[in-house]
């Protein structure tokens, strides 16, 4: 692999600021690393130094033209639109450095920008792929229960409904976070949680019947197996080998899972054997946004939701919870030219909504781009 000396002592410099001074994670610094990378390779491992707005141009112009999976489907607008504000803001840092503010102006770096077009088709979120309530439902109640691993799976998926937990959180709860009110703390000092944040997650109301099989498992850890408060919620398989010197799975290990593959692997093994299509993990949490949509019938309680799913912002939840085009039809078809009386409270409780500064903020976000 090619590198050019002088530009990889300029990128640890950046890259330490992104670390110290910005605090950004390594996962974020490795995509600015990635995307530096990618754009030296293309310039042909030319300095820094020598950098002009043609460079950018041409980068973003190779980038557009790169097309999708097929030849004749249009790049990933997005992704390219996430590279070039990558190598844009590394540049625009550049520009500010001893020894680069006579070489590079800040106004080159502008070049990596795309159209205004293009930007509009970057920020384009397609509906992703959500199961419903009732199909998450069937696929719990429809696994075996037969064995400690059978358990552990099962109740995995339940609170995943119950909660809508992240996963990265789910591996690394322990029994002790698993609270006798109905809810679950998410402790980041041990609990892998999104930006490091403590929070209480209460069950989201889901059925009884999905809340008791969790309980059973948890009290199945406790009485049967004797676990204690330190032990792993949903531990790693324990393998020994068999008499054919065969690995197999023979119970549950003391210890937390390194990595999400397993519980992909559950969820795929078990939506398939349920006759339902595969749905991510992740894909519970936009579940419940739906969820909530339909249920909650004040401000107040969709902010309650939304909190309860971890969100600050309101909007973040609305995001999660998109309208599949044919309930939104359906939903267009309901309405009425002249509502009764519940269906005017309804619009007046809506108004209250969308008067919040951080939807205004949206909207006039939205307006601001059409201009």
């Amino acid at each position: 692999m090619r590198f050019n000396p002088d530009n990889e002592r300029v990128k640890r410099r950046y890259f330490h600021e992104l670390r110290e001074a910005d605090g950004l994670a390594e996962v974020t610094i490795d995509h600015a690393a990635r995307a530096i990378a990618e754009f030296e390779r293309f310039n042909d491992w030319a300095e820094f130094k020598l950098f002009r707005s043609g460079d950018a141009s041409n980068y973003r112009k190779h980038l557009l033209a790169a097309g999708g999976k097929r030849a004749s489907a249009l790049s990933n607008r997005s992704t390219v639109h996430t590279k070039l504000m990558q190598v844009q803001k590394f540049f625009t840092w550049l520009s500010k450095q001893p020894g680069f503010k006579s070489r590079i102006s800040p106004a080159d770096a502008k070049y990596f920008k795309l159209s205004n077009r293009d930007r509009r088709l970057a920020s384009e979120r397609p509906l992703k792929p959500t199961p419903t309530v009732e199909q998450v439902k069937h696929v719990i109640l429809s696994m075996p229960a037969m064995t400690d691993l059978d358990k552990r799976d099962r109740a995995l998926i339940a609170l995943l409904l119950l909660t809508g937990i992240r996963v990265s959180a789910a591996i690394t709860l322990k029994l002790k976070h698993v609270r006798t009110d109905g809810s679950i703390f998410q402790d980041a000092r041990e609990v892998k949680t999104k930006f490091a944040k403590t929070q209480t997650t209460y069950f989201f109301p889901v059925g009884e019947e999905i809340r008791q099989i969790f309980a059973d498992y948890v009290s199945h850890l406790r009485k049967t197996l004797l676990w204690g408060d330190d032990d792993p919620l949903f531990p790693m398989t324990h393998q020994a080998l068999d008499e054919q010197r065969w690995l197999r799975p023979i119970g549950l290990l003391k210890q937390h899972w390194k990595t999400s593959d397993p519980v992909r692997h559950i969820f795929k093994r078990a939506f398939e054997a349920g006759g339902v299509p595969y749905y991510t993990p992740h894909s519970i949490r936009r579940t419940l946004a739906r969820l909530g949509e339909r249920l909650c019938n004040t401000p107040e309680q969709m902010k309650a939701w939304s909190q309860n799913l971890g969100h600050d912002e309101l909007m973040t939840t609305f995001s999660y919870g998109a309208v599949p085009l044919q309930q939104q039809a359906t939903i267009l078809s309901s309405i009425e030219a002249n509502p009764p009386a519940k269906e005017a409270q309804d619009l007046r409780q809506l108004a209250e909504i969308l008067s919040q500064p951080s939807i205004q903020a949206l909207i006039n976000g939205i307006n601001n781009k059409e201009k």
